[in-house]
């Protein structure tokens, strides 16, 4: 991925805080007839890799299995500035102010009832700050039915255009 130097985050640490504070992430595969699937999808990054829970069967899961070559994708939209604040007669000045992360890697179906908990509970640690459930284990019906996609990032690059000018 070609990116402007000073728009890119260095940092990775600061990649994952993005990533671990943003809702919503983006995970795209190939279908069996080479067509993008981009499926939006909860996720919390750990241990290195991005999990994701999902119904056990399903396209996604099929594409995975076929080619599990993926993108991952996290943005968060700061504000349109309109090109009238800098320039009111030329329309290509207008901007976006963003954050972004990308991920390339390799996807998995997580197999292990011990990786799936870990994944379950970091995701609940995620989404259900204020707590009040019990943590999931190995052995829960609930961990067993589940399916729990995981992403290797092979490469990560984050982004920002938050009002460099």
């Amino acid at each position: 991925m070609q990116m402007v130097k000073k728009y890119e985050i260095h940092s990775k640490n600061k990649m994952i805080e993005f990533l671990n504070g943003q809702p919503v992430g983006r995970i795209a595969s190939l279908d069996s007839n080479g067509y993008p699937q981009v499926i939006p999808m909860n996720f919390v990054y750990c241990d290195a890799a991005v999990y994701m829970h999902s119904h056990p069967f399903g396209e996604k899961l099929d594409n995975i299995r076929r080619n599990p070559k993926v993108g991952f994708e996290v943005d968060k939209h700061i504000c349109f500035l309109p090109s009238y604040y800098f320039h009111p007669s030329d329309a290509s000045q207008a901007d976006t102010l963003y954050i972004s992360v990308v991920i390339k890697g390799k996807a998995e179906i997580v197999q292990s009832n011990e990786e799936k908990a870990l994944a379950l509970n970091a995701l609940m640690q995620k989404y259900q700050k204020e707590g009040r459930y019990e943590a999931l284990d190995a052995n829960m019906p609930s961990v067993h039915e589940v399916a729990i996609i995981k992403v290797i990032p092979k490469d990560m690059r984050g982004k920002y255009k938050i009002g460099q000018h």
